[in-house]
C-alpha cells in the first residue's frame, strides 16, 4: 500500500540492501502529493455465526481496500464503498453507548438531518440529540429487549433502516446486550454497520462533503487510473504528444 502510494519500489529497495547491492536514496515529500489514499478493512462477520461485529485489538480482519482521492473523504468514501458498504438513502438508526461519544457524535448528527436523513436514535442516544443538539425530528425507539413498538430490531429486520451507527461500551459484553442483539441483525440482514465513533464521524463528514459538492452540481468522485493519481506528470496524452513531436 506504501509503495502504491508512493510509487516507490520499497520491496525492490529492501531486498538490494539486504543483499549488500547498491541502492540510491529516494527522496519522498508527501507535502507535495497531489492525492489522498486510504485502506479500509474487509471484516467477513457475516460468515461468523453469532460473532459479535465489533472491534477489539485481536487482528479480525480478513482483507484491505486501497483507494485515492483528490481529499481524504472522497478516498475514504471510494473505500469504503469498495470494502462493501452501502451508501444510505433514507433512514439511520443510532445508538451510542459512552456518553462522551454521544456528545461528540450531536454535530454530526446535524449534518445528517441537514442532507435529509430520518434520524432513529435508542433512549439515551435520543435524549442527548434532542436535549443537547436541539433535533427534534429524531424519532426515539425502543431497544430490541423493551418488546415493545416502534422497535429497533423490528425497523431491522422489515428493512426499514440504511444504516446502523451502534458504538458499545466497555459493559456491552457479547451476547447479553441489546447492542449485540443490533449488530448481529444488522449483519445477519446485510445493513451497513458502524461500530467506531471516529470512523462515523469520518463517513458522516463524507457524506456531507459529497452532498455539498453534488448540490452546487459539481462532481464528488473522480475517476482516474493509479498512474494519473501517483504521477500525473507522466499521462498517456502527455507521453503519445512527446512521442508525435520526435518523429
Amino acid at each position: 500500500f506504501i509503495s502504491k502510494t508512493y510509487n516507490v519500489n520499497f520491496i525492490s529497495m529492501a531486498t538490494r540492501i539486504m543483499l549488500g547491492l547498491p541502492q540510491r536514496p529516494v527522496v519522498i515529500q508527501p507535502i507535495d502529493m497531489e492525492c489522498v489514499a486510504s485502506k479500509v478493512s474487509v471484516f467477513s462477520f457475516s460468515r461468523l455465526k453469532n460473532s459479535d461485529p465489533r472491534l477489539g485489538v485481536e487482528m479480525q480482519s480478513t482483507g484491505e481496500v486501497a483507494c485515492f482521492g483528490q481529499n481524504q473523504y472522497e478516498a475514504y468514501l471510494k473505500a469504503m464503498i469498495s470494502a462493501g458498504f452501502k451508501l444510505p438513502t433514507k433512514n439511520i438508526l443510532v445508538s451510542i453507548g459512552p456518553n462522551a461519544q454521544k456528545s461528540e457524535f450531536v454535530q454530526y448528527a446535524k449534518m445528517l438531518v441537514d442532507m435529509g436523513f430520518q434520524l432513529y436514535a435508542t433512549k439515551g442516544t435520543h435524549e442527548c440529540l434532542k436535549n443537547v443538539g436541539g433535533l427534534d425530528s429524531v424519532i426515539a425507539v425502543h431497544k430490541p429487549s423493551a418488546g415493545r413498538e416502534p422497535n429497533a430490531l423490528t425497523m431491522l429486520r422489515t428493512s426499514k433502516l440504511d444504516l446502523i451507527i451502534n458504538v458499545p461500551d466497555a459493559m456491552d459484553s457479547q451476547g447479553k446486550s441489546d447492542g449485540f442483539a443490533l449488530r448481529r441483525a444488522a449483519v445477519d440482514g446485510s445493513v451497513p454497520l458502524l461500530v467506531d465513533i471516529k470512523t462515523a464521524v469520518l463517513v458522516v463528514m463524507s457524506l456531507h462533503r459529497k452532498w455539498s459538492r453534488e448540490r452546487l452540481g459539481k462532481d464528488f468522485f473522480s475517476y482516474k487510473s493509479w498512474q494519473e493519481y501517483v504521477d500525473p506528470r507522466d499521462l498517456p496524452m502527455e507521453r503519445d504528444a512527446t512521442h508525435s513531436a520526435q518523429a
